[in-house]
């Protein structure tokens, strides 16, 4: 992964790139987000009462592919950002 200080601290980048970067790391994060809200809405879906098995099973698919994609978009970060399995 990489490492944001070392970046933001190497006088090779420029301030734009550096600039790029930060606005990189806030888009991830931002898609993140959205991932997790979505992970949340599903949730409360599937912890319903009146739900069936089938509909549960199809929602925890769901789940699934959003924590796979959370996954991919953590692995482009800089590891000062995320921390390992923490979901």
């Amino acid at each position: 992964m990489i490492n944001i200080s070392a970046i933001l601290d190497n006088e090779a980048f420029t301030p734009e790139e550096q600039l790029e970067l930060i606005k990189y790391i806030d888009a991830q994060l931002e898609q993140m987000e959205l991932l997790l809200y979505r992970l949340d809405s599903i949730a409360k879906q599937a912890a319903g009462n009146s739900i069936l098995d089938a509909e549960r099973q199809r929602l925890q698919q769901k789940a699934n592919r959003i924590q796979e994609e959370i996954d991919r978009i953590s692995k482009r970060l800089p590891n000062s950002f995320i921390i390992e399995n923490a979901i």
